[in-house]
């Protein structure tokens, strides 16, 4: 238990240092043997789509370009991965970009594809304002484009379910509050991510919902705004502990790993660890590593696992349907399951992780 406390306040450290300044990106996975990828951030510093044309056996092969989150944390890292591995055996080629959770460069990004001729672009942009302007980029160069996670105008969607996945956790959360607090809690915590547009902010927000509806109790719902970051999370979060000392039942609940982290960290520096119950979304080395570390016992209980390594394969699917028909569905949910200590083991064995490829 001790290696994982200290491994998380090493990672929230880190993010401390990179938070005011330039943030700097991680070690990339390695390449599939016999694949070609060009990294454009290197080289630079049911919807119909209206182009329709169809590749046939003869063309050239499909040259896709993913515009990816960033790679500060294990999802982006396992959303490279799994396109690397899905263009490698379709024998595509991936051209790629880092948006680096930044909507300007978001917006360089969307131009160097254009200039890169891709065939389709994977877009993931975190930054809600810029989304029309992103997608009208690849409108006017003609570029299909599907948007992950995160709506991009009103380009088709692939990715989670912002408020089915937030109901699905509020449930989990429910029937552990009925069996370890007898249905009753004194506050509820969300952390939220507003950059990200009022969609996103149902993976949390609608946990209440589910709260309500299985008729659990709770004193007060506090929202924390986490920007997407660590320290900033565990920071607010430990104000929020210090602001509430005789709290005694604390369910949070966020919109992904780095912001639970960083609660997390909070809860174990403030020596409130106990006080607290955590319950995320997405899945990576950040939530298993320690859970293993743990046996499981540690107050961050849950996250909704939504398969982020399985992401190229799922998108690389719609990018073939749309170059056999021309058309894609307006909306794809990808698919869920709630990982704990219980059910951990099948889903991610200890050793033979998804990130363990590129770790």
């Amino acid at each position: 238990m001790k290696k994982a406390i200290a491994m998380l306040l090493s990672a929230v450290m880190i993010f401390s240092l990179t938070a005011c300044g330039a943030k700097q990106t991680e070690d990339e996975p390695a390449k599939g043997v016999g694949q070609t990828q060009t990294d454009v951030n290197a080289e630079t510093s049911e919807k119909t789509q209206t182009d329709t044309t169809v590749k046939n056996e003869d063309s050239d092969p499909i040259k896709v370009g993913l515009c990816n989150i960033n790679e500060k944390g294990a999802f982006g890292k396992l959303v490279k991965y799994g396109f690397e591995q899905a263009c490698n055996e379709r024998g595509w080629e991936l051209v790629y970009a880092d948006n680096n959770s930044n909507g300007q460069q978001a917006i360089t990004n969307a131009d160097t594809m254009v200039l890169q001729e891709v065939d389709f672009v994977v877009d993931l942009n975190v930054d809600s304002s810029v989304g029309d302007m992103v997608k009208g980029i690849f409108d006017e160069a003609g570029i299909p484009v599907l948007a992950v996670d995160i709506a991009l105008g009103d380009a088709p969607f692939f990715g989670i379910d912002s408020e089915q996945l937030g109901y699905f956790n509020g449930e989990t959360a429910a029937k552990y509050i009925q069996e370890n607090y007898e249905g009753s809690v004194d506050y509820v915590v969300l952390m939220t991510q507003i950059a990200s547009g009022d969609e996103v902010q149902k993976r949390v927000r609608s946990s209440i919902d589910a709260l309500d509806e299985n008729g659990i109790k709770y004193g007060e719902v506090v929202e924390i705004e986490s920007e997407n970051d660590a320290a900033i999370s565990q920071q607010r979060f430990t104000d929020f502990l210090t602001a509430h000392p005789d709290a005694e039942s604390v369910i949070v609940f966020t919109i992904n790993e780095n912001s639970a982290q960083g609660v997390y960290a909070g809860a174990v520096t403030a020596g409130r660890e106990w006080d607290v119950r955590i319950f995320s979304a997405n899945c990576g080395v950040q939530f298993v590593e320690p859970m293993y570390e743990s046996a499981g016992k540690q107050s961050w209980v849950c996250t909704i696992s939504n398969f982020t390594e399985l992401y190229g394969e799922q998108c690389c699917e719609l990018i073939e349907q749309y170059f056999e028909t021309g058309t894609i569905p307006e909306s794809t949910c990808c698919k869920f399951e709630a990982i704990t200590w219980d059910n951990i083991s099948e889903f991610y064995p200890e050793g033979n992780c998804p990130w363990d490829n590129f770790e």
